[in-house]
């Protein structure tokens, strides 16, 4: 339970940075939210709001997902949307992260002990239609309440060269 808990915190260090480093200086946001003990809860919501100033170019939207060995599923669909300062939907889909295969039951992403991160491109050629304050929400869409084994959840939205 000790090593447990000492991995916990080296990932709640390590990810948020390598997240970052991944996703050089120019990214418009980038942030993580932890789920707690239990989970996720589908009543919780994410939501980052983010400043959109440059509309002539596109952009790739991240969802970064950390998952311990405690999650009951092989797969985890979740809904990123963005949302218009006028609450008008902008973007909207369902998403299937496959974070176990199948077959042999091995978890995929980057892990140590029982804990993995993913990092998955959900929108890889997001133009928005005028500059602007917009909010990316996230929320599972599992058939259970509360996910067990989901650590954090974070997005980055990343200009396209």
């Amino acid at each position: 339970m000790a090593l447990r808990l000492q991995l916990l915190k080296f990932f709640e260090l390590v990810l948020p940075l390598s997240f970052l480093m991944a996703c050089q200086g120019d990214q418009v946001f980038d942030q993580v939210s932890k789920m707690g003990e239990k989970g996720w809860l589908q009543k919780n919501q994410i939501s980052y709001p983010f400043e959109i100033k440059k509309i002539d170019q596109s952009y790739t939207l991240y969802v970064a997902i950390r998952q311990s060995n405690d999650y009951p599923f092989n797969n985890f669909y979740f809904v990123p949307k963005i949302l218009g300062s006028n609450g008008q939907v902008i973007k909207q889909a369902l998403a299937e992260a496959i974070l176990y295969d199948p077959k042999s039951g091995k978890a995929k992403g980057k892990g140590l002990g029982d804990m993995y991160s993913h990092k998955f491109a959900i929108f890889k050629q997001l133009k928005f239609p005028k500059k602007g304050k917009y909010t990316l929400l996230l929320s599972h869409d599992m058939r259970t309440d509360t996910l067990a084994g989901i650590i954090s959840v974070g997005a980055s939205l990343i200009p396209n060269p």
